[in-house]
């Protein structure tokens, strides 16, 4: 894989991560449409790790402040960290049992349809009228975890999904895109994890076409979750819906 190809990767992986058009249904659509392979689980490792990072550094204080209180026993604090963990375990669980069946599901054939239940569920979004703030409970976080679930498939956005479910379940916009934010950590520090240990050669990981990935990836992440920050708060969310569709019918016009 050359410079430009791991920059086109590294870039789409940090833009659609976190923006609600799926990042999975992208780099199966780019890998196909334009012909830019990548380099297995490796690349896949070096791209996770990049928008892991934008994550941590974007959100570094308020994430010291959720660890101090937690550890001061602060009972909101601890009860939001355990809505996290409980709204992360249905995808970790669905993803470790099943990875072989949810590897082959990535294919254009499937993705172009996913585009568009991804679009439904964010262009529904604009019918939310949230005049009330809930807090995140148990209950709300138990349904935002099982719409984590269908993210596994590409073409469904994770950061889509979440944040529409928990819209449509009272949380305010800039409170429900931060707790999708927070539920991607353990899901990419997962992913991370699950695929190092799976690599035979370490030595490959530092070649300069995978760093230029990796901050790729990271740079383009962190500007990304400032922007969908700004859009999410005015309002706007439900317009990347209509991306969403064009995207949807373009593929079935190609018939991918």
């Amino acid at each position: 894989m050359n410079y430009i190809e791991s920059l086109i990767l590294g870039v789409l992986q940090g833009v659609t991560e976190f923006l609600p058009i799926s990042s999975s249904g992208h780099l199966v659509i780019v890998q196909h449409f334009l012909g830019v392979v990548n380099e297995g689980l490796l690349f896949e490792v070096i791209l996770h790790l990049g928008t892991l990072i934008s994550i941590l550094i974007y959100y570094y204080q308020d994430l010291q402040k959720i660890i101090i209180n937690y550890f001061k026993g602060n009972y909101d604090t601890k009860n939001y960290v355990n809505c996290l963990i409980i709204a992360t375990l249905p995808a970790a669980i669905i993803g470790f049992l099943f990875q072989s069946v949810i590897e082959n599901a990535f294919v254009p054939s499937l993705v172009k349809w996913m585009f568009g239940v991804t679009g439904l569920f964010v262009g529904l979004t604009y019918f939310i009228i949230n005049k009330t703030n809930k807090k995140m409970i148990w209950s709300i976080a138990i349904m935002i975890g099982i719409a984590q679930v269908f993210a596994l498939l590409p073409g469904i956005s994770r950061s889509g999904i979440t944040i529409s479910c928990a819209l449509f379940m009272g949380i305010k916009h800039e409170q429900a895109a931060k707790f999708s934010f927070y539920m991607a950590i353990p899901i990419l520090i997962g992913a991370t994890f699950l695929q190092l240990i799976s690599l035979e050669n370490y030595q490959v990981f530092f070649s300069m076409p995978l760093f230029v990935a990796f901050i790729s990836s990271a740079v383009s992440g962190y500007l990304v979750i400032n922007f969908l920050l700004n859009v999410i708060t005015k309002g706007k969310f439900y317009l990347f819906s209509v991306y969403c569709f064009i995207l949807s019918f373009i593929l079935f016009f190609f018939n991918l």
